[in-house]
């Protein structure tokens, strides 16, 4: 009886251990969905169907770290306008020397020529040997390889001109244009960040920005933006300011048409700097993908073969694939990364099980538990979506 109680005891201490690490750590800025999956069909083209797993050994002495956010920093901006304004003269303020300024005609308009233009200052034209350093027109852009349509030119404003407004007029301009304006010299930057990379269908997309000199905020600034859609299609993203800074929270559409290419984030600011007017536009893109599967949530290890195990709900017949890293802790008690693995596999719609295999033999001596798992994703190579990411999904085993 006593024995039989024992047996009881231990497997009952066994089972809560396993317990403890059954579940997948969830941090604020993982990628992971909540949502309903979907059912979309499988995209045309020819699909690998058979499983493929493989790990291999890492430097532990290399620093692996999260991917961050990119952050967008632009010193430019672009107006349209048409030939009425351009053959009056259209305003442009700049804050800096060696502005560069780009015309490009739309269908039907009249092609520009660097000849043609004409800068003024205060109504006054200044003659174009003083205005311009430096202007190209098309034939030479596209032999620089520069995409740029047929009647394209480019100027640069003359150093000694500084900064300040002016008139860059085109007599006899006709049609619709596109005018970008470049300050390389320029201290005055737009920024703007996405929290993440990768989102899913009906997330919150979440973009911080801020307009400034030398890191430093321009007051009055206004800044309004939207997100474009691979197709064209936009959706408008209002920003507020929250604890000083400018940020717009807005929830992604929920069905996201499943074409090729990024979501592009178009930021666009302006605030006064006395009589002139300060403009930049910043660009960024994301991606967005269907909850077409997820992990569960669940998982389990085995110390013997370091594996792990994690169950799969599919939504969308396809394949996917897991990925992640092995941190080991070594003699002076850090953790650090030691191998990584990934398996992929075709999965019909319901449950599957994926998994991380690290061959032992790739252990460094010296190395062994606690075990981590980090970096951990899930991916659908069918569709060429992120679907999970998990910063530190895992510890397991106790320290020796």
């Amino acid at each position: 009886m006593r024995k039989l109680l024992l047996v009881a005891l231990l497997s009952a201490a066994c089972a809560a251990q396993a317990g403890n690490d059954s579940r997948l750590s969830v941090r604020n800025m993982d990628l992971v969905s909540s949502a309903r999956l979907v059912n979309i069909p499988v995209p045309a083209g020819q699909f690998e169907r058979k499983a493929v797993s493989f790990s291999y050994a890492l430097n532990p002495q290399n620093t692996l770290s999260a991917s961050t956010p990119y952050t967008a920093e632009s010193r430019e901006f672009w107006m349209q306008t048409d030939g009425n304004e351009l053959s009056k003269g259209l305003m442009i303020d700049t804050t800096a020397p060696g502005a560069l300024i780009r015309i490009s005609p739309a269908v039907g308009a009249t092609a520009i020529s660097p000849g043609n233009l004409k800068m003024l200052r205060n109504g006054k034209a200044i003659d174009n040997a003083q205005a311009f350093s430096q202007q190209a027109n098309t034939e030479q852009l596209q032999k620089a390889g520069m995409d740029v349509g047929n009647g394209t030119a480019i100027v640069k404003i003359a150093d000694g001109l500084g900064g300040g407004r002016f008139q860059l007029m085109v007599p006899k301009a006709s049609g619709r244009y596109l005018v970008h304006v470049f300050e390389p010299n320029s201290d005055v930057t737009l920024q703007a960040k996405a929290d993440r990379q990768n989102y899913l269908a009906g997330d919150q997309l979440v973009v911080n920005a801020s307009l400034g000199r030398n890191e430093k905020a321009l007051p009055g600034t206004e800044i309004s933006g939207f997100l474009m859609s691979p197709s064209g299609k936009t959706y408008d993203m209002g920003f507020k300011y929250e604890n000083g800074s400018l940020r717009a929270t807005s929830k992604l559409p929920d069905e996201v048409v499943q074409q090729p290419g990024l979501w592009e984030v178009q930021v666009l600011a302006g605030a006064s700097d006395g009589n002139l007017r300060i403009q930049r536009d910043a660009r960024t893109v994301i991606s967005i993908a269907q909850p077409t599967a997820k992990l569960s949530g669940e998982f389990r290890f085995d110390p013997q073969a370091l594996s792990f195990s994690m169950p799969i709900q599919v939504g969308s017949q396809g394949r996917y694939e897991l990925s992640g890293t092995l941190f080991a802790t070594g003699r002076d008690g850090v953790s650090r990364p030691v191998a990584q693995a990934a398996m992929a596999n075709w999965f019909k719609q319901g449950k599957g099980l994926l998994n991380l295999n690290f061959d032992r033999a790739n252990l460094p001596a010296g190395y062994g538990a606690p075990f981590e798992l980090k970096f951990v994703e899930l991916k659908d190579q069918t569709r060429m979506t992120q679907l999970e990411s998990r910063e530190s999904a895992a510890r397991v085993g106790t320290r020796r």
